[in-house]
């Protein structure tokens, strides 16, 4: 984002899930670049209607390479449990190797 100082764009990081998947995928992916799509815009605010409790039940179905998987098991647990700190969240994937990654992933986040 530009034109904001940083305490405001750490503001809009706590309350905006898009954003702070940006930033994420900056911390955990430093020289990739972000190529923001409304895919992506659309899945961050259908997370964060899932956290709201406006929706119940989701399923992410874009193509392979979209970022549904830092999105989804990464950036939504790490915001999640920065508004709402004792949550229990379940990670379920293919594999513990997997799993674990993602947890460690998810704990490297920047806290809002």
């Amino acid at each position: 984002m530009t034109g904001l100082t940083l305490a405001e764009y750490q503001v809009v990081c706590r309350h905006d899930l898009y954003t702070f998947t940006h930033r994420c995928f900056a911390d955990l992916l430093g020289g990739a670049s972000f190529l923001p799509n409304r895919r992506m815009e659309v899945i961050a605010a259908n997370l964060q209607a899932c956290m709201d409790g406006k929706i119940r039940r989701l399923i992410i179905n874009p193509l392979p390479r979209h970022p549904k998987s830092l999105m989804a098991t990464i950036a939504l647990p790490a915001f999640w449990l920065g508004h709402k700190p004792n949550a229990s969240i379940v990670n379920v994937t293919g594999g513990q190797a997997l799993s674990d990654g993602r947890r460690r992933r998810t704990r490297r986040m920047p806290s809002l």
